[in-house]
């Protein structure tokens, strides 16, 4: 009987021990199987080579249009204009503000739909390389409250961008 109540007590220990093993590997696996990650868009959108292109480019035809108007401003303001003229060149650099200020809407929110398009596109591969089920992303004024930064992929994200973005990857 001896035997018998020792060998329960083995057999006790040794399942418990192995659920214990189980549940603790269960749980290295499940922590270490980072299916739902975040990135910090903001830094992702800013980091992005093709998001420095386009902000030179849209910067080069902003100054050229900016010019115009300055020089349309200081031919207002010199004294020597006449006043039939200046009325003209008000005219001209209204409209030309206006047009201004519609080709620096249009441009940013045209480039930031082709940037976005780019980083969706390539995020999906990259979420396929990395068996991702889920990429939040997540700012300052977003919805996540907050992320462990274990699972902050953002920086392998943009390196991964940007290689794919420079024909490297």
């Amino acid at each position: 009987m001896f035997k018998y109540e020792f060998t329960a007590k083995f057999i006790a220990k040794v399942l418990a021990v192995s659920l214990l093993i189980v549940l603790l590997l269960s749980f290295y696996f499940i922590k270490s199987n980072k299916e739902i990650v975040y990135v910090d868009s903001v830094k992702l959108f800013d980091g992005f080579v093709m998001t420095k292109e386009m902000k030179k480019v849209g910067e080069k035809e902003f100054n050229s249009r900016k010019a115009v108007l300055d020089n349309l401003y200081a031919t207002l303001q010199n004294p020597e204009t006449s006043e039939a003229v200046k009325a003209q060149l008000m005219q001209e650099f209204v409209r030309g503000k206006e047009e201004f200020h519609q080709f620096e809407q249009a441009f940013i929110s045209e480039e930031s739909s082709k940037i976005w398009k780019r980083i969706k596109s390539y995020s999906s591969e990259f979420s396929k390389d990395k068996d991702y089920k889920l990429i939040i992303g997540s700012n300052s004024q977003s919805n996540v409250l907050f992320a462990d930064d274990e699972i902050d992929v953002t920086d392998d994200l943009l390196i991964y961008l940007n290689k794919k973005y420079e024909g490297l990857n």
